[in-house]
C-alpha cells in the first residue's frame, strides 16, 4: 500500500469544514425507501437536503441546488419524469450531479434509463461492480440491487466509461475495497483504493444511497470530482467504523452512524486507509 499524500489529505479536511460552514443545498431524487435516512445523513454531515420529486419542480430546484443526486432505487413514471427534468436543468446550469444506477445490472429498464440520463453529463457515477459493468455494456448480471462482481472487477469498465463520456469526472465503485477513478493529467486516469467501513452497513437500508448523497454534497463545494469522491467515501467509512464500536445491532448502528457523520475524526482514516498506489497495480 502506498501512503496517501498529506497535502491532499489536508485539502480534503478543508472540504470537510467547508461542508459544515456552507451547508450546500443537495437536491435528491432518490429511493423512496430511504428518503428519510438520506436526508438525515446529509444533515448530520453538514449539508442541506431537498427531497422534492414533483416533475414540475425538479428542474427549477436542480438549477438552484449546489448539487443533484439521481438514485434509481424505486423508479416510477413520475420520478423518472422528474429525473429527466432535473438532469436536463443540471446540464444547462452546470450543476454537478451524481448518478447512482441502482439495479442497472439486473433490470433492463434501469440500465436504459441510466444510459439515457448519462447524456446530460453526470459528474460522478457511483455504483457496485455489476452496475458499473452494465453501464459500460459489458456482460454483467446483478442479483437485484446486489453485486456479483467485486469493485476491482469493475475498474476496466469504469475506465471505459471515462473514455466514452467526456463530461464524466469520476466513477466510484463500492465494495469491500472501494475503487475510485477520476481524470488525471492528459489522458491519464487516477485510481485510488479505499478500505474501511463496517459489516453492519449492508444490514441497514440506505447507507449506499446516503453515500451517493454525500458525494453530491462534496461535489457542491469541490471543483475536483476525485476530491469529492475521496472525502465522501472516507467520511462514510470512518463514521461506520466509529458507529460499529457503539452498536448492538443494525438498528442502533443506523443511529450511531448518523451521530458519527456529525463528529467523526477523519485525518487518521485518510492517512491510513487510502491506497494511492492502486494505479500501478490495476
Amino acid at each position: 500500500m502506498t501512503a496517501f499524500d498529506r497535502d491532499r489529505a489536508s485539502r480534503l479536511l478543508v472540504l470537510r469544514e467547508t461542508l459544515r460552514a456552507e451547508a450546500p443545498l443537495v437536491h435528491c431524487l432518490t429511493n423512496q425507501v430511504t428518503v428519510n435516512f438520506v436526508a438525515n445523513a446529509l444533515l448530520a454531515a453538514g449539508a442541506s437536503p431537498a427531497m422534492t420529486d414533483h416533475p414540475a419542480e425538479a428542474g427549477d430546484l436542480a438549477s438552484a441546488a449546489g448539487a443533484l443526486l439521481i438514485n434509481l432505487g424505486t423508479p416510477n413514471e413520475s420520478s423518472l419524469a422528474a429525473m429527466r427534468q432535473a438532469t436536463q436543468a443540471a446540464e444547462r446550469s452546470n450543476t454537478p450531479w451524481v448518478l447512482d444506477p441502482v439495479g442497472a445490472a439486473a433490470l433492463p429498464l434501469r440500465r436504459e434509463i441510466s444510459l439515457e440520463l448519462m447524456h446530460h453529463g453526470p459528474s460522478v457515477i457511483r455504483g457496485n461492480g455489476s452496475e458499473i459493468l452494465a453501464l459500460a455494456q459489458a456482460e454483467a448480471r446483478g442479483h437485484g440491487v446486489d453485486t456479483r462482481h467485486t469493485a476491482a472487477e469493475g475498474v476496466g469498465a469504469a475506465r471505459h466509461l471515462l473514455a466514452q463520456w467526456s463530461a464524466l469526472g469520476g466513477v466510484a465503485i463500492s465494495g469491500s475495497t472501494d475503487h475510485l477513478l477520476g481524470r488525471g493529467d492528459g489522458d491519464a486516469v487516477d485510481l485510488f483504493a479505499l478500505t474501511g467501513g463496517s459489516a453492519w452497513q449492508p444490514r441497514v437500508t440506505g447507507t449506499g444511497c446516503a453515500l451517493g448523497a454525500l458525494v453530491a454534497a462534496y461535489l457542491a463545494i469541490s471543483e475536483d470530482p476525485m476530491d469529492a469522491m475521496l472525502i465522501a467515501h472516507a467520511h462514510a467509512a470512518a463514521a461506520a467504523e466509529q458507529a460499529e464500536t457503539q452498536a448492538k445491532g443494525p438498528g442502533s448502528f443506523a443511529m450511531a452512524w448518523l451521530d458519527a457523520l456529525d463528529g467523526v475524526e477523519l485525518e487518521p482514516f485518510l492517512l491510513s486507509r487510502i491506497d494511492s498506489g492502486a494505479q500501478d497495480r490495476a
